[in-house]
């Protein structure tokens, strides 16, 4: 039984790290198309000497794109706001299963 519980744990694990890419893709794909100006500011502009039209995944600048994920700013768009509480509880998701399958297994919960 404690076997198929750890089995579903790290399913529900997962299961929520792909919600969290599949918010994130979108997300991001919304920015682009609406947002443009913004996404500029959040990606570079040629990576590795490549433009973003010929890379196969986003040229996403980390140091600028996660501070946006936790900042209030929105840009006066509801959709951008209710996108970013989405990824915020789905990273507080992932961050709480972590915590229960791997740290409370290496203190033998």
């Amino acid at each position: 039984m404690e076997a198929l519980l750890s089995l579903l744990g790290l399913l529900v694990f997962f299961a929520i790290g792909a919600f969290s890419i599949y918010l994130l893709i979108d997300f991001i794909e919304y920015l682009k198309k609406y947002h443009s100006e913004r996404w500029e500011q959040l990606s570079f502009e040629r990576l590795f000497g490549i433009t973003q039209q010929d890379f196969f995944f986003y040229q996403i600048h980390p140091l600028k794109f996660i501070p946006f994920l936790f900042n209030k700013d929105d840009a006066g768009d509801a959709n951008v706001a209710s996108y970013k509480k989405r990824i915020q509880l789905s990273f507080l998701g992932v961050l709480t299963m972590f915590a229960i399958f791997f740290i409370g297994s290496y203190i033998g919960f």
